[in-house]
């Protein structure tokens, strides 16, 4: 769930932004049938700037004949990839219907997946894309019945549109949720180590410069924020431990192998 609203001076609390868009495309994807005017199911697949990512289905029987695709990797959702342009089966059954243009008609291009189709019971298929910045959605229409898909393309391919909007959106969402956290975490981090700083230049009797050269001497195999937690606020073998670090280091850049005073182990 993405971190988004605020719950006091320094915590950010989970919110459903996230969860509020997937369910808006869900629903998009749900009811594109009835939105269409149109008797199908739908489903939505999703490229991301470049990365593939399944999006919603009408149906589990839908989802089937969608999937059915990826492992030959052939099939109408991939002819759209490639060409972008529309991809109609209208008939699945009557593949020689005089009345239906040869090239929408199942010729053998994809077995597997036409098959898939026939089992699960749909006669008439389109795919259209529709793409929104770095997002483009591929949104397939299963029909059991030939359907009149050429009056329909333009329209599906808004709806695809209106789908990668929100896709779009919510990748906005992440970001934004992922900078506020890491923004976060580094205004936490920060001022622990000025308080481990503060440690050190205590300890030591050394200035703030000097100090944070210690720190960050001391910290060349671990993590700074990991000593600095340590030093300020951990048990006594953490903060021991983390002591030796800091004297080490100290040692290191005196050249002396002399006992030296403050945070001793």
């Amino acid at each position: 769930m993405i971190t988004m609203s605020r719950a006091g001076t320094d915590e950010v609390a989970p919110s459903d932004a996230d969860a509020s868009l997937d369910a808006l495309v869900h629903t998009l994807t749900q009811e594109a049938g009835r939105t269409l005017g149109v008797d199908a199911q739908a489903c939505a697949t999703a490229t991301v700037r470049g990365a593939d990512r399944w999006l919603a289905a009408g149906s589990v029987a839908v989802a089937r004949c969608d999937g059915a695709q990826d492992r030959p990797r052939q099939g109408p959702r991939y002819d759209l990839r490639r060409t972008d342009e529309p991809v109609v089966v209208a008939d699945l059954v009557a593949p020689f219907d005089a009345a239906v243009r040869a090239d929408e008609v199942d010729d053998g291009r994809w077995p597997v997946w036409a098959h898939a189709c026939r089992v699960q019971g749909f006669r008439s298929v389109a795919y259209v894309a529709g793409v929104h910045r770095d997002v483009v959605v591929r949104l397939g229409l299963y029909a059991r019945q030939v359907q009149p898909w050429a009056g329909l393309l333009d329209r599906a391919a808004g709806l695809a549109q209106g789908i990668a909007s929100v896709v779009a959106v919510r990748e906005q969402v992440v970001a934004l949720a992922q900078a506020m956290d890491d923004l976060l975490d580094c205004t936490r981090s920060r001022a622990l180590v000025d308080q481990a700083v503060g440690v050190v230049m205590r300890e030591r009797g050394c200035d703030a410069p000097t100090a944070m050269g210690l720190l960050t001497s001391a910290a060349t195999y671990r993590d700074l924020r990991e000593l600095a937690a340590d030093l300020v606020a951990g048990g006594t073998r953490d903060r021991a431990a983390a002591a030796r670090s800091v004297r080490d280091a100290a040692l290191a850049r005196a050249g002396s192998t002399a006992p030296l005073v403050g945070l001793t182990a």
